[in-house]
């Protein structure tokens, strides 16, 4: 569906979606089908978990100063009935209350195929909605957002190929057999940018909060990482000397900081048993320090319940290099015999995966070394990480001697695997910036080894 400029009522949307029924209204109706089919068919108990969601994506053309609106919409159900010993799950698109009887239904069936899976542990509901489903979605702020960065972020003279502002608004309500009911609101939106260079496209992302219409919040820090990447790959350049140690700058950085976000996952840590009896250990130099914080103001990802109903909590994953724990969903956090700390995040109404929460580096106040390769700008590849467990980089910056930058360098193309890399950390700086485009994680700069070869 695309639209001009005009904001979107996202109250019509939601009605035509969910046939006019509130997040209450639906609450009611759901559990009496739901009651009703764990007693006539003697199930051990049953979960539905009903999405309404809407997308806008903005496309702001720099040159002429127009933009044009896709927006889409749509409500979304899944549900899960154990049996006496399985679990089966279904998902589908809903119509109307008369679904969700074939939608559970469905379940029941790939139960007979399914896995054994625990039920989930008894939890404290939270309330309802009985008005709106979702945040609406403002085609109208999205402009002047797009504006507003055009004006204070983009570098005099740079070409830009894309921006690009996308919101991203859901309401979910989840529903289990024990009584036990949730609701929330998410909405995120960010701007993301594609400059063009003589050694590639330049890519950043900048996380728009509340406010920024009205011109609040400081874009300073953003313009000058932008205006530094674009030098760094204009104008006469020499190769890298690769015995120098490496400073990864933010932006830089901020793949490698979402590998090892993947690497800390309940999912991924539970296929590598020598990680996860590496918990309580010194796995790291006692310089890094990983948090994940729901409710960090400068995160892009703002939470107080996960989709499983659980509450988000403060997790610090390393402690001065000691491993403390992993991102867990309740079925992950089960797999290890560990408590889940609210991380089940899920894609539309499809199962709940590990998902960090502003996950960052927590900054420090290292000192540089007198000479080293200072890369400051991400040229654009295909995949950050094609080979599970490795980030690759390509990044431009500059040869520093004795603390002052004495030439360009030509891009270095890195392959970093993440474990190796963060063990071999040398520094860790205090500049922290979060990244919509690295799954919302943070970084300070980053000191490496030097890449030899």
């Amino acid at each position: 569906m695309s639209k001009g400029d005009e904001d979107v009522d996202a109250t019509e949307a939601d009605l035509a979606d969910t046939v006019g029924l509130s997040p209450r209204d639906w609450s009611v109706e759901a559990r009496k089908v739901m009651d009703r089919l764990c007693r006539e068919r003697g199930w051990r108990s049953a979960e539905l978990y009903l999405l309404s969601h809407a997308d806008l994506s903005m496309d702001y053309d720099v040159a002429t100063r127009t933009s044009s609106c896709s927006w889409g919409h749509g409500f979304t159900a899944s549900a899960r009935v154990w049996t006496e010993s399985l679990m089966g799950t279904a998902v589908e698109s809903v119509d109307g209350v008369a679904a969700l009887e074939r939608l559970l239904l469905s379940a029941e069936g790939k139960a007979r195929t399914g896995t054994p899976v625990p039920l989930p542990a008894s939890l404290e509901s939270t309330p309802v909605s009985q008005t709106a489903w979702r945040p609406r979605t403002h085609p109208s702020r999205a402009r002047l957002r797009a504006e507003r960065i055009v004006e204070e972020v983009l570098p005099e003279g740079v070409v830009v190929q894309a921006l690009v502002v996308k919101q991203e608004c859901s309401g979910a309500l989840l529903l289990r057999g024990d009584g036990f009911e949730s609701f929330r609101q998410v909405e995120h939106e960010a701007a993301f940018l594609r400059c063009e260079t003589s050694r590639g496209a330049l890519v950043d992302a900048v996380p728009l909060r509340p406010g920024m219409t009205k011109g609040e919040g400081d874009l300073g820090p953003v313009r000058a990482r932008l205006a530094d990447a674009v030098s760094a790959l204009e104008g006469p350049v020499k190769k890298a000397d690769r015995s120098l140690p490496l400073v990864l700058r933010p932006a830089v950085a901020a793949p490698l900081v979402a590998g090892l976000a993947w690497l800390l996952r309940g999912d991924i840590a539970s296929a590598m048993p020598a990680l996860t009896r590496a918990v309580g250990r010194k796995l790291f130099p006692s310089i890094l320090s990983v948090v994940d914080d729901p409710l960090d103001p400068r995160g892009t990802q703002h939470r107080s319940i996960d989709d499983e109903g659980r509450p988000a909590r403060v997790l610090r994953l390393v402690d001065e290099g000691r491993l403390t724990g992993f991102l867990h969903t309740e079925e992950t956090a089960a797999r290890l015999g560990v408590e889940p700390g609210g991380r089940g995040l899920r894609e539309l109404a499809h199962p709940a995966t590990s998902t960090p929460l502003n996950l960052c580096v927590l900054p420090r106040e290292d000192a540089l070394p007198s000479d080293y390769t200072e890369l400051v700008a991400r040229v654009e590849n295909f995949s950050t990480m094609p080979t599970p467990g490795t980030v690759s980089l390509i990044a431009g910056g500059w040869e520093v001697r004795d603390g002052r930058r004495v030439h360009r360098v030509e891009p270095l193309e890195l392959e970093l695997p993440v474990l190796e890399t963060f063990r071999g950390l040398r520094g860790v700086g205090s500049d922290l910036a979060f990244f919509p485009s690295a799954e919302g994680c943070g970084t300070p700069t980053l000191v490496l080894p030097p890449p030899g070869g």
